[in-house]
């Protein structure tokens, strides 16, 4: 017995100590500190793999941080002050640097590192800075939730959760030297500080207390724009619809304390703007008068405009009641004047607003190329993060709604609200379910369901706020405004899902919580039970997607490599040992950091698009041409001294042929599709063999062939190619077949061309299309052996006189680039072979300009803007 009362009071004790504050706290800061430890440990994984093997020095994990690099790099060369014009780049355009800080953050790093350390580098600093700024942010963004709820564990949860969920590593792995991680630490300290100001105004604080919180505020929010302008978009969403929900929940709000603390907010991103050596001009375009960011200006003049009627005696009783109507339409008005005066058209903004909401990344060619820019489906955020982790922060976006009806006076209109924000929440999520769904984003049932959603919880909202007393608790304000956009990102691009990450890790651990206190306040017996059964499945949930998650990112960061493999490694190499100093190279845009950074050569274009102008006239006029002397013309007018193409550029064929349609067809368009041979489908003949090479793709255009006295007319839109028949007979080759599919029926049609052991073969007759055929490596667990003709590439009429393919791929039989020299090529392998995929050497060639004095050098291909293919009809050759 007296066991049993020993326990309990040691029991008591425990809880008791366990309860107290200061307990409590200690407790979650240990658990931050190995959160913290263990994220950066992860983090850090993929440091050995990040060894340049030509200089032994460590290089960064993917391509743009090699533009940042190379900017610390120049900073280092010239003490701190960077060239007017970066010479590297887009020569005779003169741009700029980028103004972003983080490569004089890599400096500062690295002068500190060095300080203890003298072995220390700088591209040491480079590949560590992620990881340091990933630790800061996290430490920030715990604080800040800690803040916003008050809920240390909330915190907790949020920051464990952040740091394992996949789509937020890549970004935070040491060699991802970009902007992303510095700029979630300017992210998460502006909602910090922005979050502060407004629970300051629910006190009662002096305005200039609040001016002066107002002002840091914003300077932090110039620092996120400085960090990582794209990300620091987020804020102009963000705080301007927090900050504008708010004084229309507070009918009776100090006027002067609102302006204080905003109208200082926006004062200290200015003033921030001059400290980090931005322009106003330029802020206020791209963060304030855009379509994302202009509620920032709006919000600050609807205040204004309703301070000023409620001093005025003009509105009697009667026209009282409408005063915030008559506010927003005396908004609208200034507002449209003003932006029609200091920017453009304001119904042209309305129209951009309403497709960038369907097309985040606009229509244009260069932008939907680009694979991080890719529009994603809900199918793939899923992927990514699970689907226990997604109907989890689904729960908990369903409770903000709930949670912000309950501040509705009339309960009768708590239903309503809390049914039109679920409608408005799957409207955004599953209009763009996958590609098969009905609701695939593009068709009229997904728009449709996407904006009758807005629609609904619009007219619902305005509704009850005009029939009722609104009072939402500040912190569900913030969180109501902070979620809107993020949801939005959903449907905007694959890179995003990596600043969503924050608010859906924060999602997650509220609904577990939210859910626990909705259980623990329900006095309906049933309610409660079914709501704890919920709460103990999210907890057991989150601890198997956790479990789940851990594995994902500890695999991947051991086995990062950097994308600047040690073919390129070796290839820059030769290039800094082989070229002049100032000899510009000219290649698809993919490219170009790498090759200003590790080859240390200039470039005519890269990553940063300063002109994506000349990412068309490249794909046009360069890579897809038919006609040599365009591709010549452009290397002489712009000076290019090597030409240089990529074996991925063959997958990429698609991409910058599409860029290189000209302005209504796409007669560049195509693709380089791969069919194989399996050997044992091989049939000997008496004097030879015929091989089938399975495959299957559609058609880049129409074919239309005549065979018996009968046209055969295949249309693109519902025919394509299945199969490739090659005879080989006494040594010599017939002439291939392609076996091509309509509704079911195949059709036999003959290519004219073969290109086969080096020899380019004209039959005289067939479709025009060249059947490319090339080693194919069979791989099994006990052997590897390589089939000489186990693979064969189908070449269209579009594709088949295009530079890449005749150069590259066939290396010039028909003498059309006499001018150029194949001086290096770079793989581990001495072929071009198929397995898993085409593979094959980095080529290099010499461009003799000094022989093309027949070219003529057309300045139009330095021109930075024009329609799609208008120089077609120019005279190239003299």
């Amino acid at each position: 017995m007296s066991d049993k009362i020993d326990f309990k009071e040691s029991y008591e004790k425990t809880i008791k100590f366990l309860s107290k504050k200061k307990v409590q706290n200690t407790i979650a800061i240990i658990l931050l500190i190995a959160i913290l430890v263990f994220g950066v440990w992860i983090r850090v994984q993929p440091l050995p793999n990040l060894i340049d093997k030509t200089t032994g020095e460590y290089t960064p994990l993917a391509l743009d941080p090699y533009y940042f690099l190379r900017i610390s790099q120049t900073l280092m060369e010239t003490g701190g002050h960077l060239p007017e014009i970066d010479s590297m780049r887009y020569g005779g355009l003169n741009p700029g640097w980028s103004k972003e800080i983080l490569p004089k953050t890599t400096v500062g790093l690295y002068k500190i590192i060095h300080a203890f350390s003298k072995e220390a580098t700088l591209r040491f600093a480079d590949v560590l800075n992620p990881v340091i700024f990933f630790a800061l942010g996290l430490l920030i963004f715990f604080f800040f939730i800690w803040f916003l709820t008050k809920n240390k564990w909330i915190a907790i949860v949020s920051s464990f959760i952040l740091t394992i969920v996949p789509p937020y590593l890549y970004r935070t792995l040491a060699g991802f030297s970009d902007h992303e991680a510095i700029g979630m630490v300017g992210v998460f300290l502006a909602l910090l500080l922005f979050t502060w100001g407004l629970f300051l105004l629910d006190k009662k604080s002096k305005p200039l207390n609040l001016g002066i919180v107002g002002f840091i505020a914003g300077f932090s929010t110039m620092f996120a724009i400085a960090a990582w302008g794209g990300g620091a978009k987020f804020l102009f969403m963000i705080f301007p619809l927090a900050f504008l929900i708010r004084w229309l929940v507070r009918r009776k709000d100090s006027l002067r304390k609102n302006i204080s603390f905003y109208g200082l907010w926006i004062v200290g991103i200015f003033v921030g703007a001059l400290f980090f050596g931005y322009a106003l001009s330029g802020v206020l375009r791209s963060y304030m008068l855009n379509f994302s960011g202009i509620l920032t200006l709006v919000s600050l003049i609807y205040i204004i405009v309703e301070g000023v009627l409620r001093k005025t005696e003009t509105l009697n009783d009667k026209t009282k009641k409408y005063q915030k109507l008559i506010s927003l339409l005396i908004t609208i008005v200034i507002g449209a004047i003003f932006y029609q005066i200091a920017v453009g058209n304001v119904f042209s903004m309305i129209g951009h607003m309403l497709k960038s909401i369907i097309y985040p990344f606009g229509t244009a060619r260069v932008s939907l190329t680009v694979a991080e820019n890719a529009q994603p489906y809900l199918n793939d955020l899923i992927a990514q993060i699970g689907k226990v982790f997604y109907y989890i922060f689904l729960v908990g976006s369903l409770i903000v709604g709930w949670r912000v009806s309950q501040g509705i006076r009339k309960k009768s209109f708590r239903s309503l609200f809390t049914i039109s924000f679920a409608i408005f929440l799957l409207g955004i999520l599953y209009s763009r379910i996958s590609s098969s769904s009905a609701l695939n984003g593009n068709n009229g049932l997904s728009k449709a369901f996407f904006f009758i959603s807005f629609l609904i919880f619009a007219v619902s909202t305005i509704y009850i706020y005009s029939r009722s007393d609104w009072k939402i608790e500040t912190k569900w304000i913030i969180i109501i405004a902070w979620m809107i956009p993020m949801l939005l990102s959903v449907r905007s691009a694959i890179r995003v899902f990596f600043a969503l990450m924050p608010f859906m890790s924060f999602m997650v651990a509220s609904a577990i919580f939210e859910t626990g206190k909705i259980a623990k306040k329900s006095k309906d017996e049933t309610t409660r039970i079914l709501l704890w059964i919920v709460f103990a499945l999210m907890i057991i949930g989150i601890i198997y997607i956790s479990a789940g998650h851990y594995k994902t990112v500890s695999y991947q960061a051991k086995n990062q490599h950097p994308s600047y493999n040690p073919d390129w490694q070796n290839a820059m190499s030769w290039v800094r040992g082989n070229t002049l100093e100032g000899e510009i190279f000219l290649h698809w845009w993919d490219y170009g950091y790498w090759v200003q950074t590790g080859g240390e050569r200039p470039t005519v274009t890269d990553g940063g698009h300063f002109n994506g102008y000349w990412d068309h006239l490249i794909g046009r006029y360069v890579l897809t041409t038919p006609y040599p002397e365009t591709a010549k013309s452009f290397m002489k007018v712009h000076n290019v001294s090597y030409l240089l193409i990529d074996p991925t550029d063959i997958g990429k064929y698609s991409a910058y042929s599409s860029i290189g349609n000209n302005k209504n067809s796409d007669d560049r368009y195509s693709f380089l599709a791969t069919f194989v041979s399996n050997p044992s489908e091989i049939q000997e003949t008496r004097n030879g063999s015929i091989r089938l090479y399975r495959g299957g793709i559609g058609l880049d255009e129409d074919i239309s062939y005549v065979q018996d006295n009968k046209t055969i007319f295949l249309a693109k839109e519902d025919s394509g190619l299945g199969a490739i028949i090659l005879e080989k007979a006494n040594g010599n080759y017939s002439q291939p077949i392609g076996i091509f599919v309509k509704n079911g029926i195949q059709y036999r049609i003959p290519f004219r061309y073969l290109f086969v052991n080096g020899n380019f073969i004209d039959f005289g007759e067939g479709i025009n299309a060249t059947a490319y055929i090339y080693p194919n490596l069979i791989s099994s667990s006990t052997e590897q052996k390589i089939d000489p003709e186990g693979a064969a590439m189908y070449l269209s009429e579009k594709s088949m006189n295009s530079l890449v393919a005749q150069l590259y791929l066939m290396n010039d039989p028909l003498n059309k680039y006499p001018e150029l020299e194949l001086v290096h090529k770079e793989s581990p392998y001495p072929f071009i072979f198929y397995y898993q995929g085409f593979r094959g050497p980095i080529k290099i060639w010499k461009v003799h300009r000094e022989e093309m004095a027949n070219i003529i050098a057309r300045e139009e291909f330095m021109r930075t803007s024009g329609e799609y293919g208008e120089f077609d009809d120019l005279q190239f050759v003299k």
